[in-house]
């Protein structure tokens, strides 16, 4: 049985065996099946030594959230960085995110894991969740000081019907495995193309919101 690694690069490299155990196991059953004792029958570890990566399966599981938020909001921000048109960042980033979900449903399932998951969890408590939002809701912010969008519309607002619309189709494509849905980039960039045009009308063809 290998020993428990003492070298940081021995260590980082053993932390990341377990993660992608913990990502595999999760995939096969649900975070019901990502235990301490399954994650050793995996790397080779028993449950024991797991503890001196991880103190409990709390801790393992909050490293995949933040291990998966953090490249996803690195994404985001160097576009946000490189962009200069609002339009064409929104679009890049609804881009970025669609593909986040396409090339890891399961890293994309772990972002939105809750604070009541279960009893120990406080993922949710991290003020980082907030960023990839953030960024969206700036460039949306630059839009409407720019008059690209109907000033009649309030940041936050328009923010969260983009960001719900693009998810909703990404968990769709993510949960109706047996469906024949059409490319997921062009669905939600056809979701995204359609809400920012909806958006730059003038409002007086826009029916008023309650």
């Amino acid at each position: 049985m290998p020993r428990v690694s003492h070298s940081e690069a021995e260590r980082e490299q053993m932390r990341q065996r377990i993660l992608a155990a913990a990502r595999t196991l999760f995939q096969e059953g649900g975070l019901e099946a990502v235990s301490m004792r399954a994650i050793g029958r995996r790397v080779g570890l028993t449950a024991a030594a797991l503890y001196a990566y991880f103190p409990d399966k709390a801790a393992l599981l909050r490293a995949l959230w933040h291990d998966a938020l953090h490249d996803l909001t690195v994404r985001l921000q160097r576009i946000s960085a490189d962009e200069a048109d609002p339009l064409a960042a929104i679009r890049a980033l609804a881009a970025a995110y669609t593909d986040f979900a396409e090339e890891d449903p399961v890293r994309f399932r772990v972002l939105f894991l809750r604070a009541d998951a279960t009893p120990e969890q406080t993922m949710a408590d991290q003020p980082d969740i907030y960023t990839p939002y953030l960024l969206l809701r700036a460039q949306i912010e630059t839009a409407l000081r720019r008059g690209l969008f109907d000033p009649a519309s309030d940041a936050d607002l328009v923010a969260q019907a983009i960001w719900g619309a693009v998810h909703g189709v990404l968990t769709l494509h993510n949960d109706c495995l047996d469906f024949s849905f059409r490319p997921l980039r062009l669905l939600a960039g056809l979701v995204v193309d359609t809400m920012i045009d909806g958006l730059a009308r003038p409002p007086r063809t826009r029916k008023a919101r309650p």
